[in-house]
């Protein structure tokens, strides 16, 4: 089994585990996909791009602002949150999810995640 597969069942794991979450997404700093749990009806690659533009914005935000490095870029809209947090120097993990979805949970399961995922990138 290749290591974006291995992500992508961690990403069906992680949707498993934390009520509310409806898609997540694993890629690079500069916005290539690696592993994906999406809607069918999503274009993975423009998901990929955005998600690494949120968090780059994020850490220049926070560093011209003097907040020190980015934990996680938090979205909140109508329908739903978007989540977005390092996953080591090589990956970006991105999470979706429902109004509803359980955030505390969410946050240390997503900590949980980005670590294991940065030990396989690492791989790569």
């Amino acid at each position: 089994m290749s290591i974006s597969e291995q992500i992508a069942d961690k990403l069906k794991a992680l949707e498993a585990k934390v009520p509310g979450i409806e898609a997540s997404l694993v890629a690079t700093p500069d916005g290539l996909p690696i592993a994906s749990a999406l809607p069918p009806d999503a274009d993975e690659e423009r998901v990929a791009a955005m998600c690494a533009t949120v968090y780059s914005s994020a850490e220049r935000v926070c560093h011209e602002l003097g907040k020190g490095a980015v934990e996680t870029s938090f979205v909140r809209g109508k329908g739903g949150y978007v989540l977005v947090c390092s996953a080591g120097p090589n990956a970006i993990l991105m999470v979706m999810t429902s109004p509803d979805a359980k955030l505390g949970l969410l946050f240390l399961e997503m900590k949980r995640l980005a670590k294991e995922i940065e030990e396989m990138v690492s791989k790569l």
